[in-house]
C-alpha cells in the first residue's frame, strides 16, 4: 500500500472516533508511542495485529509498546493515566464493543 493511501484511509479513520472514547484513548497511546521494530523485533502492524487477536494481553501489550524505543514520554504517562486501566479487560471489552458499532461511513 503507498504511503499517500495508508495515510488517507488512517485519517479518514481518526475523523471517526474522538478522544474520549476508550478507542480514542487506545489511539491517543499509540500516537504517544513509537515503536522501534528493530529494538523490539515486531513491527508496529505486528504490535497492531497482536493486540486486536489477543485482547487478554493488553497489560503486557502496553509494556512491551512503550518499551519497544528504550525510553519513556511524559505524553505516554498521559496517554496511560487516560485510559483508565484498573480493569484491563473491561476497558478491552468496551473497546472492542465499540469498534463494532463505530460508523466508519463508508470506510
Amino acid at each position: 500500500m503507498q504511503k499517500k493511501q495508508l495515510l488517507t484511509q488512517t485519517m479518514a479513520f481518526l475523523l471517526c472516533t474522538t478522544p474520549e472514547a476508550t478507542l480514542g484513548k487506545l489511539l491517543g497511546l499509540c500516537l504517544a508511542s513509537k515503536v522501534d521494530a528493530q529494538n523490539s523485533g515486531k513491527s508496529p502492524l505486528e504490535f497492531a495485529e497482536e493486540l486486536l487477536n489477543h485482547p487478554e494481553t493488553i497489560s503486557s501489550w502496553i509494556s512491551e509498546v512503550v518499551d519497544s524505543d528504550d525510553r519513556y514520554s511524559i505524553e505516554e504517562m498521559v496517554a496511560l493515566s487516560e485510559m483508565n486501566l484498573k480493569d484491563p479487560e473491561k476497558f478491552m471489552k468496551n473497546l472492542l464493543d465499540e469498534i463494532k458499532l463505530l460508523d466508519t461511513q463508508g470506510l
